[in-house]
């Protein structure tokens, strides 16, 4: 059975980050209910959070063979892939108690890990923070394109909120990244860093 050591116990700020006692966390490593994410990583993406988005994809492509209404189509999505992500996510967090593993040591490990990487950070740790504020540029411009094209609507103006804050979250994170950087290679102490130490 999984223990996790007191706080005398853990590991200093310069330690490999560890899912419990003795088992380093490598974020790469298969792990049930996890799926393997764009960047390489299967501590990101549980199977219950992608069968909900593939499920909530596939009610609004059937709402569009049966032409149903774009507010029913989308609520529909939402309400049954909701639905689909929170069973699934509730058995697996069912079967790792009866194995004896914590429900959220994949989830508490990732976060110490990023926060061993970035100085005590959590947020504006964007890898390559150019290319997340082009992904945000990327989305302002759909949304916007795809409300001039469809019109508004319930369902365009949705989407279209959607994908602006989707574009917001991108920019002021890689915008954040930038700046927490230029702060650290000019000298200046990051504020929000010695609030997590």
């Amino acid at each position: 059975m999984c223990t996790f050591g007191t706080v005398s116990d853990r590991p200093g700020r310069d330690a490999p980050p560890q899912d419990g006692e003795h088992e380093p966390h490598d974020p790469y490593a298969k792990r049930p209910g996890y799926v393997t994410a764009v960047d390489g990583r299967t501590d990101t993406w549980t199977t219950a959070a992608v069968a909900g988005v593939v499920t909530g994809f596939a009610v609004l492509f059937v709402a569009g063979l049966l032409q149903a209404p774009t507010p029913i189509a989308y609520a529909a999505a939402v309400v049954v892939g909701g639905t689909v992500a929170f069973i699934l996510r509730a058995r697996r967090r069912a079967a790792d108690r009866r194995a004896g593993r914590s429900p959220d040591a994949v989830a508490r490990a990732r976060s110490r890990s990023v926060a061993d990487a970035n100085g005590g950070r959590r947020f504006f740790v964007a890898q390559n923070p150019v290319v997340v504020i082009v992904m945000g540029g990327i989305f302002l411009a759909v949304a916007v394109v795809q409300l001039v094209a469809r019109g508004f609507s319930v369902g365009s103006v949705a989407v279209a909120v959607l994908l602006a804050a989707s574009a917001v979250y991108f920019v002021v994170q890689g915008i954040g990244t930038l700046v927490v950087r230029r702060r650290e290679r000019s000298g200046v102490p990051d504020a929000g860093a010695h609030r997590e130490q």
